[in-house]
């Protein structure tokens, strides 16, 4: 697997599909959808790569609470 960079198009783009596939199913997660449809479209039309890093972040924010949808996010571990 090739290493991907904040901001780099293809990671956005593999980010967006596996949003779209894993939530599609559940109509009840539709606002969380259109936000991610929303910031990808963002992240095409911006011109810099701070502003393409910052949309990334946001994708990858929706992935996190895609998980906690999910119930795939475990509470921190103890020392």
């Amino acid at each position: 697997m090739a290493k991907l960079t904040i901001g780099q198009p293809e990671a956005v783009e593999r980010l967006v599909v596996k949003l779209n596939r894993q939530a599609e199913p559940h109509p009840d997660w539709r606002r969380l959808l259109r936000a991610t449809v929303k910031a990808h479209r963002r992240f095409h039309e911006v011109p810099t790569s701070d502003a393409h890093g910052f949309y990334h972040g946001l994708l990858t924010g929706y992935a996190v609470a895609l998980k906690a949808l999910q119930g795939k996010v475990l509470p921190p571990r103890r020392a």
